[in-house]
């Protein structure tokens, strides 16, 4: 493994076009663990914090990463826009760049898989794939997991399951999300209705950024509240049965608009293109949705352009990437002119 090379490689599954493309975009799989023992990251001190991360470093550089190119990031190593460009690419949470003493990233960048050390829990393991792949994420984090516990006793409660710091992920420990594109169910208001059903049910949604963040650009993630009870199976069954039913809603309303409101969507999206060609400076938050339309306007064969992959290109034009195709030395409004610039130059415009 290496710590030399800061990885700015693109991600294989955002650009990528999986099982359910254009409207389910990525399937994710993590898994909580903490080490018997120790207290976990919330009230642990340095030294514990410190101990927990030789302990899972080690046993990745032993088990996991032998024969795979894995980079290692020692999480107060890195700057702040460093961490942020960690958050763009969905690897670290928004919360992992406030406190970084004893945190760090094991992870082979370019297939989307990993280990984030010290975040609530010891360990947070992870893998994600194009399009709708949940079992073949969850496997793979599971694999990582079990070589993980070959060197390490888990935290773990005959009754219960895994133990950790969030109630919620107690028992098997694992969350499964799914992103999907949701624009014409945004536009025809249908999108109230379908919120309504998963609210009522065992189904978490949020938007691409993580709670608290809002929606942005209509993508939405569906994953499962609870981790208790069930089995990963029952846990990956129930979520990819609510992202097809929802993907095929999508579908629907998209059909509805083409043979209902084809002149009014065509002219909402080749005015969005028009900003989109025109703008010199554009806010992160207004390009993604901006692009958002672009996208249906692609996907729907209404606009003459290529094709591009959403979840890609917004992460392409974050802050921390912007900065790092720059050297990171930009400030608030040159970044928003230069992400105007990469814009059209992604989307040859």
């Amino acid at each position: 493994m290496r710590r030399n090379k800061f990885f700015t490689v693109r991600p294989e599954w955002a650009s990528q076009r999986g099982p359910g493309y254009p409207v389910i975009l990525a399937s994710r799989a993590r898994l909580a663990r903490n080490i018997e023992g120790i207290p976990f990251p919330p009230a642990a001190d340095e030294d514990e914090l410190e101990r927990v991360r030789g302990m899972v470093l080690e046993s990745v550089a032993r088990r996991v990463a032998d024969d795979e190119e894995w980079d290692i990031k020692f999480a107060e190593e890195l700057s702040r826009d460093q961490l942020l460009l960690l958050a763009e690419q969905h690897l670290i949470s928004r919360s992992f760049v406030e406190k970084t003493q004893g945190r760090a990233v094991a992870a082979r960048w370019i297939s989307g898989r990993g280990v984030i050390v010290n975040a609530q829990n010891h360990a947070k393991i992870f893998a994600i794939f194009a399009g709708a792949q949940l079992m073949k994420a969850w496997e793979v984090a599971d694999k990582i997991d079990s070589n993980i516990e070959r060197d390490v006793v888990y935290s773990y409660d005959q009754r219960l399951g895994y133990l950790t710091s969030s109630p919620t992920d107690v028992g098997t420990g694992l969350r499964v999300s799914i992103m999907l594109h949701l624009p014409a169910l945004v536009i025809t208001g249908e999108i109230g209705k379908t919120m309504l059903a998963l609210g009522q049910s065992e189904i978490l949604v949020r938007g691409m950024h993580g709670r608290g963040a809002g929606v942005s650009g209509n993508l939405f993630v569906i994953s499962n509240k609870r981790t208790l009870g069930l089995s990963e199976r029952d846990i990956i069954a129930q979520v990819e049965t609510v992202s097809r039913k929802v993907a095929e809603n999508e579908r629907t309303a998209r059909k509805i608009l083409l043979q209902e409101y084809k002149l009014d969507i065509s002219d909402r999206v080749f005015r969005t293109l028009g900003v989109l060609e025109r703008a010199r400076k554009l806010e992160f938050l207004e390009a993604v949705e901006l692009l958002s339309l672009v996208k249906l306007g692609v996907d729907m064969e209404i606009l003459p352009i290529s094709d591009f992959n959403l979840v890609d290109v917004v992460m392409r034009i974050g802050n921390g990437h912007i900065k790092a195709l720059k050297g990171f030395e930009l400030d608030e409004e040159e970044v928003e002119k230069e992400r105007a610039v990469h814009v059209r130059r992604i989307l040859d415009l």
